[in-house]
This record gives C-alpha cells, structure tokens and sequence, in this order.
C-alpha cells in the first residue's frame, strides 16, 4: 500500500514537472522576436510605441543616439551586426549599406508621393521616410541685417568669425550638406576648396545642430548652417516666447539639397526578425504610423517638421512650403565618398 502511494506520488509529481517544462517552452515560444533598431530620428521613440502595441509578435528595441556614432557602431560590430533596423536622416549610408550588400529591400511597395518617388532608390532597397532641407542658414536678423544669400557672399570679409556649421562625423544631415555643396560647385575638390575658404573666413564647428544653434543664441555667431527643421523649430520657439536682440531667420544660400530620412534592414539578420523589421517599416509608412508626424509637437520634437514621402500623409502645422530651388544629389555617387570626406574634414576643417 505504502509503495502504490509512493509511486503514485512520483507519478504526480512527474506530471507536474513535464506541465512545468511544458508551460515554460510555451511561454519561450510565445516570447516575441526582438529587433534592434539603431536610431537618430526624434520622433522614432514614438513609431516604435505604436507599433509594439499594435501586435505581439514583435518588439523592437529602441537604440538611440546620433547618427555618426551609430553609423561607427555598425562599423565596430562588423561582421557580428546588432541592428535589425538603421533610422537616420540622409541617404548617402543607406546607399552604401545597400552596395555593400547589408540591406534586406523592402517586400512591399511603398505608397510615394511625388517627392517621395523623386528620393526613393529604384532598386527599392530602404524606405524614405520623409524628407528635410540641408542646409538653412539660420541668422539673427537684430545683428546680421543684410545676411549672405549667396555661397560666394558668405566668404565676403565683412561675414568673418559669424558662420558656424555641424561637423558631418557626428551630425547626420551635414555630409548631405557637404555632398551637396560638392556637386553643385562642380566636384570634390572644388566642395573642399570652398570650406577651406569658409574656414580662413573663421568658420566656427559644432558637433551638430543643437551646439551651433546655441552658439547663434548667445552671440558667438551670427548664422548658422544647419538642418531646416532644428532652424523652424528655432523660430517656432522665439516666436512664442521673443527674446530682445535675437530674432531668428532663415534663408537658403545656394540651391539646398533635398535630404530624405531612410529606414533600412540589416540583411544579416535571421528571416524572423527580418520579417518583423519589414512589418515596422509598414507601419511606419501606414496612415496609423504616418499621423503620428502631425500629432507630434514641433516645439519638443522637430524632426516632423520633415516633408512627407507617403501620399495622403498630413504634413505637421508648421511644415513650409519647399524652398523655390533645391538639389537631389544621387546617394550612390555620394555615399561611397562619405568615408573619405569626413576624414579631410577632420584634418582640414574641424582641427584648430
């Protein structure tokens, strides 16, 4: 009698553990697909919320930060990637992902508008997301009254020590910038003949938009070459609340290049993730993931203040209209120079 309830006690417990190892395995297999996705786009944090709500399968993981640290992130982890997904203004380092072989294209088609058709690649390898100008220049009109509205104008002696601008080794949208400058002044060389002119005439680098911005604030500049949106949401700010002896314009010397924001998947990855990392790129081009750049505040958050890539899509209220003339440079002749630029740019124009 004792040794039937000793064995039916170990039966008991034996189905308890295989229930146990059971719920455990499915609960692993309920355990959604993380996807890693390396990000330099404001509102990003907002995209990625909405679409892990939205579903359970996948969830991706927010890595933030800007984008010539996450571009040098990529490159540290060579061939051991993390990232599932790279979100960055710019689409110079999307190009050259994609010749490098390191991008998954999109399965789907992507519902462009006219401008969105113009800046996405043919090949459908990255989305475009959205699109902004580089470069604004962004001056204080109470100081500079008669800003340069030139390239030319802006090596004038009288402009001396007032110009800053991004370095393109951290600031995602300045290589576009530079990129831009290059291939409207006719080639390379002469792109890089102009900043050293720029420099001699005291050019002040920052590491990206939010320094050079803040050097205009305080008066140790008088203009600066930055991103269109961080410029509107520069004057958005000043308009509500002004500030005597600061009031912010902004002009385009030159034609400005069109910069789109790409969203692009690491080929590298496992086909799971990369099926999640296509359902978010979906999402982010539906309507559901698209208001979120005219519900979003401009004054916390500038990166919507983009032109929008997707038809149907509502821009933000205090989106522009697109400057008079502007420039789209091929990302493929550009992106593999990018490298090599930034370098120079470093040795000849960053260094004291």
């Amino acid at each position: 009698m004792r040794l039937n309830s000793f064995k039916k006690s170990v039966s008991i417990a034996a189905s308890l553990v295989f229930a146990a190892v059971g719920l455990s395995a499915q609960a692993a297999h309920a355990a959604p697909i993380t996807i890693n996705l390396y990000e330099a786009i404001g509102y990003a944090p907002d995209e990625i919320k909405a679409f892990n709500a939205s579903q359970s399968t996948y969830q991706v993981v927010d890595v933030g930060g800007s984008t010539g640290p996450l571009l040098a992130k990529v490159a540290a982890e060579g061939t051991n990637p993390a990232w599932g997904l790279f979100w960055a203004d710019g689409d110079t380092w999307a190009a050259s992902f994609d010749t490098n072989g390191n991008v998954a294209p999109l399965t789907f088609k992507p519902n462009y508008s006219s401008l969105g058709k113009r800046l996405a690649p043919k090949n459908n390898a990255f989305a475009i997301t959205g699109s902004t100008v580089m470069v604004a220049a962004l001056y204080n009109a109470a100081k500079m009254t008669t800003p340069p509205a030139t390239l030319p104008a802006m090596l004038r002696t009288k402009y001396k020590g007032q110009i800053g601008m991004n370095d393109p080794n951290i600031s995602g949208p300045t290589y576009p910038f530079i990129a831009g400058l290059m291939n409207q002044l006719g080639s390379e060389d002469a792109g890089k003949n102009y900043l050293v002119s720029l420099k001699k005439n005291g050019l002040v680098v920052n590491d990206k938009n939010g320094p050079t911005i803040h050097a205009l604030e305080i008066g140790q500049i008088n203009m600066g070459l930055v991103q269109n949106t961080a410029a509107l949401a520069e004057i958005i700010k000043f308009t509500a609340k002004p500030v005597a002896g600061f009031t912010p314009k902004i002009l385009y010397p030159g034609r400005p290049t069109m910069m789109p924001s790409s969203l692009a998947i690491d080929s590298k990855r496992p086909a799971a993730e990369i099926a999640g990392a296509q359902a978010f790129v979906k999402f982010v081009l539906s309507p559901a993931g698209q208001s979120i750049l005219a519900s979003t505040d401009a004054t916390v958050n500038s990166d919507v203040l983009c032109y929008p890539s997707i038809t149907g899509t509502a821009p933000n209220k205090y989106v522009p209209a697109l400057p008079s003339a502007y420039q789209i440079i091929n990302p493929y002749t550009w992106g593999p120079l990018q490298s090599e630029v930034d370098a120079w740019f470093t040795a000849n124009i960053r260094t004291k």
